[in-house]
């Protein structure tokens, strides 16, 4: 043999054996690669949406357009019932969705049940080979089996591959490609089908657990709506419910207005809750009656008809009315033009006799406004005893005794355009008015009494309770206090002072403080120019005068019976002063000075006991001094004397907050308010380091 021919031929030989060797390489390069893209593709598909539906068709028809794997199917397991069912399926005939395989029944149900991947590679010498061993060993067993026809797939498949569809070692389903071939899988296809089926299991996962969301988002919107729904309605019912629950108070409210409003025509209002629980039962009290009568009515009303006396008595009576109940009094009668009224009633205080002085005054002064005749008023205090009155269906709020009859006789005797008052009544009011004494009358059942007359309240340049007629302030700055009385009438004609201070029977306390503080302003100036600590030349005269004389404006909002009592319990005067002062800031904003706030709250403080402070403007300091003096000076119902303005001063130099920079403050309001001849000193005891 030609040895360059047997050379050739070996090359040849060799080159073909190479060039298998690279066509098999290219396959697999080339199976790779479609796997790789079949991967690729599934993965953008499966990524792409959370439709199952959308999800399970992209993977079926990727395997079969790169793999040719003509005949799959994926099915969901069912833990609650044990089943698979079929989801999606491609090259079968018929739709198989919805069909189910029990767990444990069938190369699928195994699979799912064992959690294994199978590839079986001829499926029908296998199946009948299990069936003729499971007949002879189990002859039982092939009545439990259910028939193969049952069973999804395809009929007469050779080869098959079931991967177990499982997330985190939960079991989503199967995962199965089939092919009427014997052997058409290999071990690159179970791995191929293992990647995808990973992708698919947790594709499917995360879709369900997206169906899981959107069926709850659907049932919350449904729930929602019906939820609306059924607010709508009640709402509806409530606001139905509500009117008509609204008319029923409303009717009800004016009914009782209506019954509260008749009552208070019987008993005052403070009486009306035992009256109508009958509780209610007669009481002896100290308390101050009032008569009033038209001089002349009888005559003036002979030539009018009959219903414009009433239209003007009625009138009248209403003014009386509101008059008498501003100083806290209760109208207990009126017969013809003349009223009877009652103060202290219900509940008693100490300011009776002056409430009902200031109220006859208010009359006289007012009455020229609302009829040209003159009126005759007669007051008297004393004790009575008060309670319903009549039968049962007609008794009023009443009182009795010697007090009743002695006041309708002061009444009888004054002179027209007068108030006349009883001993008993003036030795409860000399303090604060000033009264005339008409002699003694005769009183029918009683004898002869003294009759007073009173002309006004005391003026405030001459009462040397508080000002000494020899003091400085008297000699050198009475006009102060007529500024005072132009500066509250002009500025502030809307507040009722007499009113206001007849609640604590402190009559003329404001305009007292409001003159002491700018006396004392004047004074300091006139003796230092203004200069040094005290920062004189800051103060406002106006400013000065409104914080004096609106300092305890809150008076207005308190319980009269809090402000007229002895002095209360440390921790309850505290309140007492938190709730003052809270209702004065609130009363002076009303006003539109509500700049004023700050130094009132430091007024109230410092008056509590709080130390000195340069942060304290200087107004607040005479404001203070001036407040307690008069405080010390001014006559209480419920104290007794007054403290001499000796004894006041030398307590004012006593006091704490008589010290530092503030101290000489405190001197010179001494000075200003001294008698001439009186030495105002507080005498130091020293201490001895040995006893």
């Amino acid at each position: 043999m030609n040895p360059i021919g047997a050379k050739e031929t070996d090359l040849r030989s060799e080159i073909a054996s190479n060039q298998q060797v690279v066509d098999a390489l290219n396959a697999k390069l080339a199976r790779k690669t479609a796997e790789v893209r079949i991967i690729q593709q599934i993965s953008s598909g499966v990524l792409a949406t959370l439709d199952l539906r959308a999800i399970l068709r992209s993977v079926l028809e990727t395997l079969d357009q790169l793999l040719g794997f003509k005949h799959a199917m994926i099915l969901l397991a069912d833990r609650e019932r044990q089943v698979l069912t079929v989801a999606d399926s491609r090259g079968y005939e018929g739709d198989l969705r919805g069909t189910e395989i029990p767990l444990g029944v069938g190369p699928l149900g195994v699979v799912a049940r064992k959690r294994r991947i199978v590839r079986l590679g001829s499926m029908q010498s296998q199946l009948a080979y299990h069936s003729a061993l499971r007949a002879r060993l189990e002859p039982d067993a092939e009545a439990a089996a259910p028939p193969a026809g049952k069973l999804p797939g395809l009929p007469g498949a050779q080869s098959q591959i079931a991967v177990p569809l499982v997330v985190l070692d939960d079991l989503i389903g199967v995962f199965t490609v089939e092919s009427e071939q014997p052997s058409a899988f290999d071990e690159l296809d179970e791995m191929l089908l293992t990647i995808v089926g990973n992708q698919v299991a947790n594709a499917i996962s995360n879709a369900r657990k997206h169906e899981v969301e959107l069926q709850r988002a659907s049932d919350l919107a449904r729930l929602n709506e019906e939820l609306s729904r059924l607010n709508a309605s009640l709402e509806g019912r409530v606001e139905e419910r509500t009117r008509a629950l609204s008319g029923a108070l409303k009717s009800v409210t004016e009914e009782r207005n209506r019954s509260g409003a008749l009552l208070t025509r019987l008993a005052p209002p403070e009486v009306i809750p035992d009256l109508l629980a009958d509780r209610l039962t007669a009481r002896r009290m100290p308390i101050t009656v009032m008569f009033t009568d038209l001089v002349g009515f009888t005559s003036y009303s002979s030539g009018l008809e009959p219903d414009e006396v009433f239209s003007q008595l009625n009138a009248l009576c209403d003014w009386a009315s509101e008059v008498i109940q501003r100083y806290r009094g209760y109208v207990n009668k009126t017969i013809g033009d003349a009223v009877m009224a009652l103060f202290g009633v219900p509940a008693g205080n100490y300011t009776h006799a002056t409430d009902a002085v200031l109220a006859a005054l208010t009359l006289q002064r007012e009455l020229h406004q609302k009829l040209a005749l003159p009126m005759r008023i007669g007051i008297n205090s004393g004790h009575v005893t008060a309670g319903m009155l009549g039968a049962r269906h007609k008794a009023l709020y009443d009182v009795l005794g010697d007090t009743v009859n002695v006041a309708s006789r002061m009444e009888h005797n004054a002179e027209p355009g007068t108030v006349s008052i009883s001993e008993e009544t003036y030795q409860l009011v000399k303090p604060y008015f000033e009264i005339e004494s008409r002699g003694e009358c005769d009183i029918k059942g009683k004898g002869l009494m003294t009759r007073y007359c009173v002309t006004g309240i005391k003026n405030l340049a001459t009462d040397p309770r508080r000002v000494d007629p020899t003091s400085l302030l008297s000699r050198n700055y009475r006009a102060v206090a007529d500024e005072v009385y132009e500066f509250r009438r002009r500025n502030f004609p809307m507040i009722d002072f007499v009113s206001l201070q007849s609640r604590d029977g402190s009559l003329g306390h404001n305009e007292s403080v409001a003159t002491y503080a700018i006396a004392l302003h004047q004074f300091l100036l006139a003796r230092n120019g203004g200069d040094g600590a005290l920062r004189l030349k800051e103060i406002r005269p106006e400013r000065l005068m409104r914080i004096a004389l609106l300092h305890d404006l809150g008076k207005h909002a308190l319980d009269g019976t809090l402000l007229n009592g002895p002095c209360p319990a440390p921790e309850q005067k505290a309140t007492l002063r938190g709730q003052l002062l809270q209702c004065t800031q609130k009363a002076v904003e009303t006003l539109g000075l509500a700049e004023l706030a700050p130094s009132l709250d430091a007024l109230y403080r410092l008056e509590a006991g709080e130390p000195w402070s340069e942060a304290i403007e200087p107004d607040v300091w005479l404001v203070v001094i001036a407040d307690i003096y008069d405080a010390l000076t001014a006559p209480k119902l419920y104290k007794g004397s007054p403290w001499r303005i000796s004894g006041a001063l030398e307590e004012l130099l006593r006091l704490p907050l008589c010290c530092g920079v503030s101290r000489a403050c405190f001197e010179a309001f001494v000075e200003l308010m001294k008698p001439e001849a009186a030495r105002i000193s507080v005498r130091s005891v020293e201490k001895p380091l040995f006893w």
